[in-house]
């Protein structure tokens, strides 16, 4: 797998996709940028089995007005505790909701809308061409 020349944010791997002409181009450059946060942030798009305890639409956070590149953080470095957000694992719904605020704030906006539509199993309708049927083709282990 060939590595990226720069790491780039989550929205602008998936804006590269959704311009890509054809299905293997998409599937090509989600792949080029395989990892932690594509892969977690795609499972919690398009699994069945994930649900975030949050109910639709954002919650009520501060967008992070830092310039572009220069965020107070990378999703790779805070979205780990994203897990303790599923339903029925006990953790309090106060404690969920101060982990997902904090992951928003943190990172660009238009990352935080990308985890808002994951959240809500909508990304599709942020990024038309980001389907489950490319990401059981490009991905056929990661949804089951």
């Amino acid at each position: 797998m060939k590595k990226p020349q720069s790491e780039k944010l989550l929205h602008e791997i998936f804006e590269d996709a959704q311009a890509a002409k054809t299905q293997v181009e998409r599937m090509d450059i989600l792949r080029e940028h395989d990892g932690f946060v594509l892969s977690t942030v795609l499972q919690l798009a398009f699994s069945k089995s994930i649900v975030l305890d949050f109910p639709s639409g954002p919650p009520p956070y501060k967008e992070n007005d830092a310039p572009s590149g220069l965020e107070y953080s990378r999703l790779k470095n805070i979205l780990s505790p994203i897990g303790n957000c599923v339903k029925g694992n006990g953790v309090a719904g106060f404690k969920k909701e101060k982990i997902l605020i904090g992951i928003l704030e943190a990172v660009h906006p238009d990352d935080a809308k990308l985890i808002i539509a994951a959240k809500d199993k909508c990304v599709t309708k942020l990024y038309s061409k980001i389907t489950e049927k490319l990401m059981e083709k490009a991905y056929p282990k990661l949804l089951k």
